[in-house]
C-alpha cells in the first residue's frame, strides 16, 4: 500500500512538471514589471470620487459646483467677447472655502493655466491628512503634451489653511502619491518622456524617467540621497501604467526586465565636483545639479570659498535653491552664483524681483542660450 501511494506522488509531480511550467516561471519573473503603485509602501486611502452636482450662472460667470465634496468646491469660467483662447484667454479657477486659486501645471506654479476641464477629481487621506486632487489636460495639448495631465492637489487637512501642490505627468492616478522615502510625509512621483538612443523623431517614447518629491508647504522638493537624485528609468506602455526598469537609484531594491537585481546607478556618472572643464551647475556642497533652461546670476568671484559664501548670504534673502557654476572661458577662472533653477522664464523673473527688493541686482539667465 505505502508503495502504491508512493508512485503516485512520483506520479503527480510528473503531471505538475509536464504541464504546468508557468508556476515556476511565473516565480521567477515575479517583480520584473512594475506599476507606480509598486513603488510605494502603502497606497492612499480614496475616500471620495467627486463629481458635478449642479452648475449655475451668475453674471458672466458659470459655475460649476461640486458639491459632495467634503469642502464643497466650485470650479469658474469668465464668458465675455473680449476673451480670446489665444490671446485673452477666458479667467478660471477654482474657489475652495471661499478662497479662490488658480489652476497651474508646474511646480512652480508660475504661468496659470486657462483650461479647467476635469478629468478626475478625488479626496484620499493619507498618513493623518486629508487632500483634494484635480487632473487636468495641459492646456497646450497638441502632439505629445496632450499625453501630460496636470495635477492641483490641494491639502484640506485644515480648512483655514489650505496648501496649493501643482505638477505635470504622463501618469493619471493617485498610485502617483505615497510615502517613498518614510518619513510620514506625502511623498508624488512623476514621470515624464526620456527617449533612449537612437529615438527615430516623430515616433512616440515610451521610455519614461519616474522621479520623486515631496509636498513642502505648496513647493515640491525633490528627493535625494546625500547629492544623488533618486529615479526609474524604465521603459513601458503609452500612459505609464506597467514598465520594466532599465537603469535606477531608488530607495529600494527593484528588479530588471531579466528579474535579477538592478544593480543602483547613480543619475549622472562619477565626476569631480567644481571640475573648471566642464559648466555644469554644483550646490554650494558640491553636488551636481542637471540644468533646467532659466537661473538669475548674482555675481562672479576668483574662488571656491568667495563663492559658497555668496551662496549663504543669498539664504538670508529666503531663497534656498542657489548653485555654482565654473566659468573659464571669460579669460581668468571664475566662480559664478545663481539664484533658482527654471523651467520657466517668469520663474525666474519673479526671482529678479526678489533680490532687487535686497538692494541685489540679478541678471536674468538662459542656461540654454548662453551656455
Amino acid at each position: 500500500m505505502n508503495t502504491l501511494k508512493g508512485y503516485l506522488f512520483i506520479f503527480l509531480l510528473f503531471i505538475l512538471n509536464t504541464y504546468s511550467p508557468n508556476l515556476f516561471a511565473q516565480e521567477v519573473a515575479e517583480g520584473t514589471t512594475y506599476t507606480p503603485a509598486k513603488l510605494s509602501q502603502e497606497p492612499v486611502n480614496v475616500t471620495a470620487d467627486l463629481f458635478p452636482t449642479n452648475s449655475m450662472e451668475v453674471g458672466d460667470t458659470t459655475f460649476t459646483v461640486y458639491g459632495d465634496a467634503s469642502i464643497p468646491f466650485k470650479i469658474y469660467f469668465v464668458n465675455g467677447p473680449q476673451y480670446d483662447n489665444i490671446f485673452n484667454p477666458n479667467p478660471t479657477g477654482i474657489i475652495l472655502n471661499n478662497k479662490e486659486f488658480n489652476f497651474f501645471c508646474s511646480m512652480e506654479k508660475s504661468i496659470r493655466q486657462n483650461y479647467s476641464n476635469v478629468l478626475e477629481a478625488k479626496e484620499f487621506d493619507y498618513l493623518g491628512k486629508k487632500y483634494l486632487m484635480l487632473v487636468s489636460f495641459r492646456e497646450d495639448c497638441l502632439g505629445d503634451n496632450c499625453r501630460y495631465r496636470c495635477y492641483n492637489v490641494f491639502d484640506i487637512s485644515s480648512e483655514t489653511s489650505i496648501r496649493q501642490t501643482s505638477f505635470s505627468s504622463i501618469f493619471q492616478g493617485t498610485d502617483s502619491f505615497g510615502d517613498f522615502n518614510n518619513d510620514g510625509k506625502l511623498d508624488f512621483v512623476r514621470v515624464a518622456p526620456k527617449a533612449q538612443k537612437g529615438h527615430v523623431a516623430g515616433e512616440m517614447v515610451t521610455n519614461y524617467l519616474v522621479t520623486a518629491y515631496t509636498l513642502r508647504r505648496g513647493m515640491p522638493r525633490q528627493l535625494t540621497d546625500q547629492g544623488n537624485t533618486y529615479y526609474l528609468y524604465v521603459k513601458g506602455d503609452e500612459e505609464a501604467y506597467s514598465f520594466e526598469v532599465l537603469q535606477a537609484y531608488w530607495f529600494f531594491n527593484v528588479k530588471d526586465a531579466n528579474g535579477a537585481d538592478a544593480e543602483p546607478t547613480t543619475y549622472f556618472a562619477e565626476y569631480i565636483s567644481f571640475d573648471p572643464m566642464y559648466r555644469y551647475l554644483y550646490n554650494p556642497n558640491g553636488v551636481r545639479i542637471e540644468k533646467n533652461r532659466w537661473s538669475v546670476l548674482i555675481t562672479d568671484v576668483g574662488d571656491l570659498e568667495s563663492a559658497q559664501e555668496q551662496c549663504q548670504l543669498v539664504r538670508e534673502y529666503d531663497i534656498e535653491d542657489v548653485y555654482i557654476m565654473i566659468d573659464q572661458y571669460s579669460g581668468d577662472i571664475t566662480y559664478q552664483v545663481f539664484a533658482g533653477n527654471f523651467v520657466s522664464k517668469e520663474s525666474a523673473v519673479a526671482y529678479v524681483k526678489k533680490l532687487y527688493q535686497y538692494g541685489v541686482k540679478g541678471q536674468l539667465t538662459d542656461f540654454r542660450n548662453s551656455y
